[in-house]
């Protein structure tokens, strides 16, 4: 190196701004913050809402519900395609915000029809957007802090707790404004949230990825790479959906459960406690667990060499089979007794349970983005979204075997005791974790085949 280089080198200060966070992630954690507590606020009440004020029974309500999940876990495919192809990440976004705005404000007239027409504008909105607000993320990590790989997982990480945070202060929230006010003053808590989110994320566009929609035809060798990739991440994608299944049922299914035969007062209260408020316990602990994950595996596996992506999944799928096999026991227990079960039993559930989603989820959504081939990030996304899609198709038959109700009609409820339906679950996501011991090796194999590769090439 020439003496000028070195002097050029020496008289250029360091940028300490590139190692802290963009200012585009202020805006995209506010506006997931604020549009993940409207969504989760508005699905807490939503299945109590169902068998309640519109009278349907459990094996009707379940369904209705996961039909609904499913469409919201489906559209991303739609967004990611949109968004690449034709409008871009951030107008798609702010685009179908509208019609996720309106869904809101609609979804309180009750009546059968206003329900249709809201729970189609909500997926909407919720699918098309959903891919696209972490893509944008990754984006401008990309383009703003090249190369700083930790930061940007540090941002994945609080991207997923912004979204905690909304779920648990709106699934807390709204079973307590429901009793107090009614359904129809509390479905407007969401709208609200929704209309904040959509302008605190238009007002951060001048921060964001410059984004360059691209529609050059791509070679056959880029077509072979891109698909290789996918193949190697549809083995792992395929058996989350099993994970999936046990876990989707936590929202709807557990809290009939909670609802029908679990003692939910608890010492020092006035009143017990909702079977939908229970449900807050699962983005609390997922809110604690994560800044724990995070101290803990940057402190003992700094290289990431021991707590590898697949193993986090592994550990999620084992953890999520456990708590399926908490609420299975629970099922049990009361079928056995005429008594209610304690309130812990739930509890240790969605501790479980969370727990297992952090592992399985947050790993996942960046192993996504990280390992897809670039033009196809949004894509690969919605496809990781999907698995969650197909689960809830499982759970739309599946829910329909559930005969725990005691406030419906003997003719309208399903074969199935909680505790055979619970156990049936948890099975089903044990099954998964076994199969996954070997898919994870083998995507372990091809990445490190992949990644040899080009030093090959260079040789």
């Amino acid at each position: 190196m020439s003496s000028a280089a070195v002097t050029n080198a020496q008289a250029t200060p360091p940028n300490p701004a590139l190692d802290r966070h963009p200012v585009a992630f202020w805006f995209i954690f506010w506006g997931e913050f604020a549009e993940r507590c409207s969504y989760y606020g508005m699905r807490a009440i939503l299945p109590l809402y169902l068998t309640t004020i519109l009278k349907m029974p459990d094996t009707t309500a379940g369904p209705i519900f996961y039909w609904f999940k499913m469409s919201c876990y489906f559209l991303p495919l739609v967004g990611g395609y949109l968004a690449d192809r034709f409008l871009g990440k951030y107008w798609t976004i702010v685009g179908f915000s509208v019609p996720y705005v309106l869904g809101h404000f609609i979804l309180g007239i009750p009546n059968i029809t206003a329900l249709t027409i809201a729970l189609l504008l909500l997926a909407t909105g919720s699918g098309v957007t959903k891919p696209n607000i972490s893509t944008l993320m990754g984006l401008t990590y990309d383009q703003q802090r090249p190369g700083q790989e930790a930061l940007r997982s540090a941002a994945f990480n609080w991207f997923y707790f912004a979204i905690n945070i909304g779920a648990v202060l709106s699934t807390f929230t709204m079973p307590s404004l429901r009793d107090k006010y009614g359904y129809a003053i509390a479905f407007q808590f969401p709208a609200w949230l929704m209309v904040a989110a959509l302008l605190v994320f238009a007002s951060g566009k001048r921060y964001f990825a410059v984004e360059k929609l691209e529609h050059r035809r791509t070679t056959p060798e880029e077509r072979k790479q891109q698909w290789q990739t996918l193949r190697r991440l549809f083995g792992i994608f395929g058996l989350m959906v099993f994970f999936w299944t046990g876990y989707e049922q936590n929202d709807s299914q557990w809290v009939f459960f909670a609802r029908d035969y679990v003692d939910r007062s608890i010492p020092g209260l006035t009143n017990p406690v909702a079977p939908d408020q229970i449900q807050f316990l699962n983005p609390l602990f997922v809110l604690l667990t994560i800044p724990f994950f995070g101290w803990l595996f940057k402190r003992i596996d700094p290289t990431v060499r021991i707590f590898t992506p697949t193993r986090k999944i592994q550990a999620g799928f084992i953890l999520g089979a456990a708590g399926c096999g908490v609420i299975a026991a629970a099922g049990y227990l009361a079928g056995s007794t005429e008594e209610k079960v304690s309130i812990a039993w739930m509890v240790v559930a969605y501790l479980v349970i969370s727990v297992g989603e952090v592992l399985l989820y947050g790993t996942g959504l960046e192993l996504a983005y990280a390992v897809a081939p670039k033009n196809m990030k949004g894509f690969t996304t919605a496809c990781f979204l999907l698995t969650i899609t197909l689960a809830d198709f499982i759970n739309s038959w599946l829910s329909q075997l559930y005969g725990g109700s005691l406030t419906d009609a003997p003719d309208k409820r399903g074969p199935l005791a909680p505790g055979a339906f619970f156990g049936i679950a948890a099975l089903i996501v044990a099954t998964a974790a076994i199969g996954f011991f070997f898919v994870g090796r083998r995507f372990d194999a091809a990445s490190k085949k992949a990644a040899a590769q080009p030093a090959a090439s260079e040789a």
